[in-house]
């Protein structure tokens, strides 16, 4: 089963592409790993993954984190798993957030090996802890969902509660509506409160386009 929040969102490429660009760069030289990350992430961000393979590549090998964060990701994209995690390791190994929630999210997917049962929640904790937004999402619906791979058996725990809120201040639409439930009967760890069962619900209307229902408080 699919864990909710862990779908890839960087568009897939034909391996003829990732081909080309290996053989057509691999030989190129940059002037610093910072500089060659920072030119393949601007390829990246117009949309141009193939210019921006060889620049995140010669960053990614010597030893930048977010380089090997988003080379591997690319590389994940591509269907390329067994060089994707190397890389996304490299940068789970640094501490990088993007490298453990990549690399979790491999594990639960079964596109990488994990080297024990319980990595691929730790990962995506350490990622969560640094803020990464996917990463408190994907927690935040394992509560949601009570899905064991990441320790979420036990939705009523404050933990369970604050991922939530997290999850809902991020702008996740099931996490919103969850929440909203969770105000009103006083689970997922919360307390009752009425007025913030009403602030998530209006927020969720909004969210999707009703507006206020009639006689909701303002």
């Amino acid at each position: 089963m699919k864990l909710p929040g862990t779908e890839k969102r960087v568009p897939a490429f034909s391996q003829i592409v990732l081909v080309c660009a290996f053989i057509a760069f691999s030989s190129a030289a940059w002037a610093d790993p910072a500089t060659d990350y920072q030119e393949g992430l601007k390829s990246y961000r117009a949309g141009d993954v193939f210019g921006a393979m060889a620049p995140l590549k010669q960053a990614a090998d010597a030893g930048h984190a977010e380089a090997q964060a988003l080379y591997g990701s690319i590389l994940d994209s591509g269907e390329y798993d067994i060089d994707a995690a190397a890389y996304l390791l490299k940068a789970a190994e640094q501490n990088n957030a993007d490298g453990q929630y990549g690399l979790a999210k491999m594990y639960i997917s079964g596109e990488a090996k994990a080297p024990s049962e319980g990595e691929a929640n730790r990962l995506m904790r350490a990622a969560a802890a640094q803020g990464h937004s996917r990463a408190i999402i994907v927690i935040a619906l394992a509560y949601v969902h009570g899905d064991t791979r990441l320790g979420a058996t036990d939705s009523n725990t404050p933990e369970a509660g604050q991922f939530l809120i997290q999850a809902a201040e991020l702008g996740e639409v099931e996490a919103v509506e969850t929440l909203a439930t969770a105000y009103r009967k006083g689970t997922y760890g919360l307390t009752a409160d009425s007025a913030k069962a009403d602030h998530w619900a209006a927020q969720l209307a909004r969210m999707r386009g009703q507006g206020p229902k009639k006689g909701a408080k303002k």
